[in-house]
């Protein structure tokens, strides 16, 4: 996995865990009002050889204590300790809008995430143990483009639509496009580092089942990407989906941690092959991932 694969899945994982944020950090009730209750946020990232969790105190003041934790990961014939603490950002903080006491925790792994695997968790908070269990989904499969994209430059600068073919197993709960590397074409020829901001606000959400339009803003310079997609499961579609709703619907939905005084979801995030896009004369878009 190149340096910029391997940066945009913790992106990706980033701003999932700040999408959920709001969730995680919801209004007290009279059901979970404890000040110790601890909030969990767990996604593993199929190939990375290290899994972060965030743990925060929702119900608590900023200038709080922040939360007592102990975890531990447990796979296939191993496990590993959650004891190296990362700032905050790296588990999805955006800005100030985490007002609680929170802690970003990292356990490094003695082998990759792998799709399609089943990992556990176990461990101790405020106000008790906790526990879970999760399967990592299936890699999602691009179809197409295929190989390599190449669009012919539009006559106007605007929103550009690409049109994709993908296929999902079930265990995938939210699917998402994403596009990293973006290279842009100056007037003199020369390739410029551009942000993935620049195309759009990325990763988009796909809502159809086997097909869908990923669009993009172009300025009338050529530039070129790599897309990609990334499903992530049931377990944090469901706490995104119902987290606040009361009575919850039955079958009651699975998050995949339990424990008193937790809640929050444990899931696995896998990606699909990268292929490139190209939209004008751009110099190299051959490149490999």
């Amino acid at each position: 996995m190149s340096a910029g694969a391997k940066a945009s899945g913790l992106l990706v994982a980033a701003a999932l865990a700040a999408s959920a944020a709001c969730e995680i950090v919801r209004p007290v009730d009279p059901f979970e009002a404890h000040p110790d209750v601890v909030a969990i946020s767990v996604l593993l990232i199929a190939g990375e050889s290290e899994a972060r969790v965030a743990v925060l105190h929702p119900h608590r003041q900023w200038s709080d204590t922040k939360p007592r934790f102990s975890a531990t990961l447990e796979g296939p014939g191993w496990t590993a300790e959650f004891h190296r603490e990362l700032r905050l950002s790296a588990c999805g903080r955006t800005g100030a809008s985490w007002h609680v006491p929170a802690r970003c925790v990292a356990a490094p792994l003695p082998e990759p995430i792998e799709p399609g695997g089943t990992y556990g968790i176990r461990g101790e908070a405020p106000l008790g143990s906790f526990s879970g269990e999760m399967t990592v989904p299936i890699v999602p499969q691009l179809l197409e483009p295929e190989y390599l994209k190449s669009l012919p430059m539009p006559d106007e600068a605007g929103l550009l639509d690409i049109p994709i073919e993908y296929q999902t197993s079930e265990a995938i709960g939210t699917l998402l496009a994403d596009v990293f590397d973006v290279l842009e074409t100056l007037a003199d020829g020369t390739e410029v580092e551009v942000p993935v901001s620049h195309l759009g606000p990325f990763p988009n959400a796909l809502v159809n089942a086997e097909q869908d339009t990923v669009s993009i803003y172009q300025d009338s310079r050529p530039l070129r990407f790599l897309l990609r997609l990334f499903g992530v499961g049931h377990n944090y579609t469901n706490f995104v989906k119902y987290t606040g709703v009361d009575p919850l619907p039955r079958p009651w939905p699975e998050f995949g941690i339990e424990g008193k005084g937790v809640y929050g979801y444990f899931d696995g995030l896998v990606h699909s092959r990268s292929v490139p896009v190209s939209v004008g004369p751009v110099g190299n878009p051959n490149r490999t991932n």
